[in-house]
């Protein structure tokens, strides 16, 4: 007899047994669709869990996924624990190298710009040298604290970096570059 052919819209809307779910089933994917293979022993990952698990592979060989389907026909997605620093297979798992998102992203608290805000601000009402003096150098920290932040892996505090050199280069900019400027304005310097 023939297999029965399901659509898209049938697959995803149908209610399913338990034992509809562990059938063994065969998937035509399209011809530059990817495959499904159930994993081997070098694939495998080690799980707590009993059951079958799969890898999903895109067209050009790559892993997709891994998933696992178990006992009771449910489908979850294998991902790599959060301690494990690459992916010792090297099989490329897209799956493995994706981290939550909170834990890939960068947070900076509100006070920070606040402080980063004030600064400039000061040196804006003094004088425009120190206003762009100030911006620029709390740019700076702000990328020393990323690029800090890249080494160690761990958060930090985004303030120290960039109002300590914001404040050192205010008040540089005001005792040393802004008398000079005032200077080379009185008398013009010709060549």
């Amino acid at each position: 007899s023939n297999p029965r052919v399901y659509t898209v819209h049938e697959v995803r809307t149908m209610e399913w047994t338990a034992k509809q779910l562990k059938t063994e089933i065969q998937v035509d994917f399209p011809m530059d669709g990817g495959w499904i293979e159930r994993a081997t022993g070098a694939q495998k990952r080690s799980i707590d869990e009993n059951g079958k698990q799969y890898v999903a592979y895109f067209a050009n060989g790559q892993i997709a996924r891994r998933f696992l389907v178990n006992k009771d026909g449910k489908v979850f997605s294998i991902r790599r624990s959060q301690n494990a620093n690459n992916d010792d297979d090297g099989d490329g798992d897209r799956s493995s190298r994706r981290k939550p998102k909170a834990a890939n992203s960068i947070k900076l608290g509100l006070g920070d710009f606040i402080f980063y805000s004030i600064l400039v601000s000061k040196a804006a009402l003094h004088s425009f040298t120190s206003f762009v003096a100030c911006m620029l150098v709390i740019l700076t920290g702000l990328g020393g604290t990323l690029i800090l932040l890249a080494v160690f892996g761990k958060a930090l505090p985004a303030l120290p970096i960039s109002i300590f050199l914001g404040v050192t280069f205010y008040l540089l900019t005001r005792v040393l570059i802004e008398p000079w400027i005032q200077t080379v304005l009185n008398d013009p310097f010709y060549v």
